[in-house]
Order: C-alpha cells, then sequence, then structure tokens
C-alpha cells in the first residue's frame, strides 16, 4: 500500500512539473515582430500614343503573268510550205501583219489568171447583151407598137449577163484573197509562243501552224478573298495602282500596273475573287542608252508577287503588330490602368497592323497603346508609362 501511494504522489509530481514547464515556455515566448507589407512593383510599359487617321490599305497577292490576246494561228488555205520568217521560231518578235510563214502560191496564181479571164467574158458578154437590148428597143420601136414584150427586149438576158459579171469579179476578189492568205501573219505585234510547221510540210485548211500573243499589253490574274475585296475598288475613273514584284537571281525587279477589272463570276472551289492587273510593254527587255539591261521582260507563265493600292479607311489605327493581343484586343494605358479594348483588324503585315476600334464612339479619340509584354495583365491592374517615368526623373535630378 505504501509503495503505491508513493507511485501516486511521484506521478503527479512528474505531471505538475511538466505543465509548470510547459506553461513558462508558453508565457516567456517573446512577441512577433510586426512586418510592413511590401506592394509588388508597379509595372513600367513602353506605351505608343497614336492619332486616328486615313490609312490607305495595301494587300499582297500572287498570280502568273499572261497575253492579254494570244490565239491559235490557222491557214487558211492549202498547200507547201515554201518558207518561213526568220523571226518564226519560239520565243520570236514579229511586226503585225508580218509574214511568217509563205504557203506555195503557184496553183492561187493560177485560179487568180482564170478568174480574170472569167471577167473579161463576164464583161463581153454584159456590153454584148446592152447592145442588144438597145436593138430590140429600136426594132419595136419602129413596129410602132407602145408596149413591148420584156423577152422581145431581152431584159431576162441584160440581168444575167449583170449577175455573171458580179459573179465573176467575186469569183476574181476570192481567188485575190486566197493568193493573199498564201502569206500567213498575225494582226498584231508578238511573238511566237509555239512553233507547229517547217519548210516543206504540206498544211491543210485549218491546220494550226503556231501559237502567237500580242507582245503590247501583259495581264495577272489575282486572286483575293472577301475580306480583301471589300477594300478594293475598280472604276473606269479611277484605277487602283498595283505594283508587281519579280525576283531573277538575287535581284528584284518591279512593275507599275493597273487593276483593270474584276472578273464577273467566283472560283467556285476557292470561294475567291479574282482581279485582273494590265501592264504594258512588258514581255520585251529594258535597256539603257549603252545597251545595259536595266529590267528583264516578263515571261508568259512567269510567277509575281502584287502589291494591290486598295481603299482608304478613315478613322483608323496603324499600331505596331506585336501590340495586337488574343481575341482582336489591345492593351491601352487609361489613367494609369490597363484596359481592353476590342478592335477589328483590316490588315496584318510583317511588323504592323492596321485596325479600326470596335467601340464607333471612341473611333475619333487617340489612343495609348501597350507595346510591352507582361506575364500578368490584369484589367485595371495599376501600371505607368515608361516615358513619364523617365521624365519625372530627369526633372527630379533637375
Amino acid at each position: 500500500m505504501l509503495g503505491t501511494k508513493k507511485n501516486r504522489y511521484l506521478l503527479t509530481s512528474v505531471i505538475v512539473v511538466g505543465l509548470l514547464v510547459t506553461w513558462l515556455i508558453a508565457t516567456s515566448k517573446p512577441a512577433p515582430a510586426a512586418k510592413p507589407i511590401r506592394l509588388p512593383p508597379i509595372p513600367i510599359v513602353d506605351v505608343l500614343h497614336i492619332q486616328p487617321g486615313s490609312h490607305r490599305v495595301w494587300i499582297e497577292t500572287q498570280g502568273l503573268v499572261k497575253p492579254k490576246t494570244q490565239i491559235e494561228l490557222v491557214s487558211q488555205v492549202n498547200g507547201r510550205v515554201e518558207a518561213i520568217n526568220e523571226q518564226f521560231s519560239t520565243g520570236g518578235f514579229f511586226d503585225a501583219n508580218q509574214a511568217l510563214v509563205m504557203v506555195e502560191e503557184s496553183d492561187y496564181r493560177i485560179a487568180v489568171s482564170q478568174a480574170n479571164a472569167k471577167l473579161a467574158d463576164a464583161k463581153q458578154l454584159l456590153a454584148t447583151e446592152k447592145g442588144r437590148a438597145r436593138q430590140a428597143k429600136r426594132e419595136w420601136r419602129d413596129l410602132g407598137n407602145s408596149e413591148a414584150n420584156d423577152l422581145f427586149l431581152r431584159k431576162p438576158q441584160l440581168a444575167s449577163a449583170k449577175a455573171g459579171l458580179l459573179a465573176a469579179d467575186a469569183g476574181l476578189e476570192k481567188a485575190q484573197l486566197d493568193l493573199s492568205r498564201t502569206r500567213i501573219s498575225a494582226p498584231f505585234a508578238g511573238r511566237v509562243l509555239s512553233k507547229k510547221v517547217d519548210v516543206g510540210q504540206f498544211v491543210a485548211k485549218g491546220t494550226s501552224i503556231a501559237e502567237v500573243y500580242s507582245s503590247d499589253v501583259a495581264e495577272v490574274r489575282l486572286p483575293l478573298t472577301a475580306q480583301q475585296r471589300q477594300n478594293v475598288s475598280v472604276s473606269e475613273l479611277q484605277r487602283s495602282s498595283v505594283k508587281l514584284i519579280a525576283r531573277y537571281g538575287s535581284n528584284e525587279y518591279e512593275w507599275d500596273a493597273v487593276l483593270d477589272r474584276l472578273e464577273g463570276a467566283i472560283d467556285s472551289s476557292s470561294r475567291q475573287y479574282y482581279f485582273v492587273a494590265t501592264l504594258p510593254q512588258a514581255f520585251e527587255d529594258s535597256v539603257d542608252s549603252n545597251g545595259v539591261l536595266e529590267k528583264p521582260g516578263l515571261a508568259v507563265g512567269q510567277f509575281v508577287t502584287a502589291q494591290i493600292a486598295g481603299n482608304n479607311v478613315d478613322n483608323s489605327f496603324l499600331i505596331p503588330r506585336m501590340a495586337l493581343r488574343q481575341q482582336q484586343q489591345i492593351w491601352v494605358l487609361d489613367n494609369n490602368r490597363l484596359a481592353y479594348m476590342d478592335v477589328i483588324v483590316i490588315q496584318i503585315s510583317d511588323d504592323s497592323a492596321l485596325v479600326q476600334l470596335a467601340d464607333k464612339s471612341q473611333a475619333k479619340k487617340p489612343i495609348a497603346v501597350i507595346t510591352s509584354t507582361l506575364s500578368l495583365a490584369l484589367k485595371g491592374m495599376n501600371i505607368r508609362d515608361r516615358s513619364a517615368v523617365v521624365r519625372d526623373l530627369s526633372e527630379s535630378e533637375s
């Protein structure tokens, strides 16, 4: 019993001492010192102050060069090719109505001679019938009868002789026309695209002898999307200018063309509009007074890049491309706070973007566009214009 009571007293003493030590430790701990709250620094950003204005839209597209006029040269007579012009070769230039292919003309000269003979016979017959008609008219008058028979007066024979003369004259004209067609030419100055006959070859009427094209005007068919189409207009009074760019090796050359017309149908597969730009005298090389090449001529089928001068867009802003954010938004500085602003993107190039404000009530007001990139951009957060910070520092130092 005594040992049991002693153990109880000892256990109670240990518990009391432990509680006392715990209380002393808890009450003797120093109170935590108050620390000031550190706010994150206000971001400093680059701001571009832009005024609204009227900006021209430049649309870039591509196309292939082709001639405005391209035909298949066809023989209109039968015969053997007797000679060809030295310019009648692929790539050769020729003048308007210059004979390129000469078909043997002996048969056609004979036909002209025969037609001349028939014409002479017809003239002689008509003269004879006229004389007979006058003689018949005198004879009938001598008979004292006022009414004469047409057959007796040889009116049908005279009409037949006149018709025969007209037919003979037409026959001569046809023979001369066939003779002239033995000299095959094009009605325009141009260039040979492909040659299909040579000396000694027999050609029949309707045989294709070459493909040629006019060298006076080149055309480029330019595809535009529906969005691009709304910024380009074509009128007879004022045609939009087009800059054509082609690369030859490491060099680039430019040609000034005009937007001539809009094709009447949309491409059924791509749903694109097609404009046609025209450029005069584009197929020949341009050389200076010393004969040095200044600009090479364009070639049919050549690929070129085109920059079309579109319409002017009023109340628009030309901003750096980096300032255009996702979902067609920009960040602007509004009373030292960040604000989102919705825009309508009209055109984007490599380093800039042409936009209009979606809120038309703000369209004529200047904007302060933030061009810096922020890791965290919250609407309404405090920001500072870098130029204003620099100005404040310079004023404080002075």
